[in-house]
Parts: structure tokens; sequence; C-alpha cells
């Protein structure tokens, strides 16, 4: 058995979010993946959907058959991947897992995943995609806090906590 984890990238699908789907889709047709796990939490305060809810939708809309795990509590990669591994842990050991992500956040999730599935064989597929200059910057301090969050699981705690704050702050100043 082999199982996709999709790190969830927002619930606007102004967001390239539609040519991502696109890009996960297109990948399944090589039918080499059982099943999906999609990760995001609900990272906008007042949205019906959260980013892995959202994602299943844009799957399902593409035709994707592949049996869905929701994971919907995380909100940074750290958290994506720390709790895909909890549900992978309910299941049988996949053979390989693949890791569907954006070039922006590539050699984190690269990083992440050489540590929190050690135990694993992984790929890590990564898709083309547009952000704001400041998003590439802030990945190489973030990358070393997640890190971090790894080896010292209050650190990751912390991390989350911030961050949803964090997600409070940007709707208030974008009236979401």
């Amino acid at each position: 058995m082999n199982v996709g984890i999709v790190c969830g990238y927002g619930v606007s699908v102004e967001n390239d979010l539609e040519s991502y789907a696109d890009s996960i889709s297109e990948f399944l047709e090589y039918d080499i993946i059982d099943s999906l796990i999609l990760c995001g939490g609900y990272t906008v305060e007042r949205s019906a959907y959260s980013e892995a809810s959202l994602m299943q939708q844009l799957l399902r809309q593409r035709g994707v058959p592949h049996k869905i795990f929701l994971e919907e509590l995380s909100i940074t990669s750290l958290h994506n991947l720390l709790f895909s591994k909890e549900i992978l842990e309910n299941y049988n050991k996949p053979q390989k897992i693949y890791i569907f992500c954006d070039s922006v956040r590539s050699f984190k999730i690269f990083c992440l995943s050489k540590i929190i599935f050690n135990n694993y064989s992984i790929e890590i597929i990564s898709f083309g995609r547009k952000e704001f200059i400041l998003v590439y910057l802030i990945q190489i301090p973030s990358t070393i806090l997640q890190l971090l969050g790894v080896v010292f699981p209050k650190l990751s705690n912390a991390i989350f906590m911030i961050r949803s704050k964090w997600n409070k702050i940007v709707d208030k100043i974008l009236n979401r």
C-alpha cells in the first residue's frame, strides 16, 4: 500500500489551489497511490471549509476515486506531517509515502519528513506555485523553527498556538 499526503495551502481557489489540485490529480493517474491523507485545518475563521475538505472537493471534481482521510487540525507544515503520522499509525505501514507540496515549501517538507517519517520510504512531489516574496523569505527561519518543533514537542505546541493567533489577526485585518 502506498499513501499520498497532500499538504494544504489555504481555502481560496484564487491562490493556485485549482492548479495544485490539477497537478495532484494528474500524478494520481499513474496509479501508484492507494489512499490519500488531505491536510489542513480551518485556517480562515469564517470559512465553511477546512483546507483538507476544500482539497477533497477539488479532487473529487476531477474524478479522483481514491480513499481519502481528512486531517483537519493542522495549520503548519510541521503539523500537516505530525497529524498525518498519527493517522498512518492506525493503519498498516505503507510501503511508500508520497508527500505533495508546493515548491516554496518543498525543502522544509523534505527536512521535516526525514525526521518524522524516518522509518518509511518517502518521496516528495512538489509543484510550482507563485507566492509573495515574503513567503519565500519566511521559509528559512520557519524551516529551522519547525525542525526544532519535531525534536521538542512543547515548541511544536507553541508553534501551533502562535500560528492560530496569527491567523485570527490576519482574518481581522483582511475582514474575512
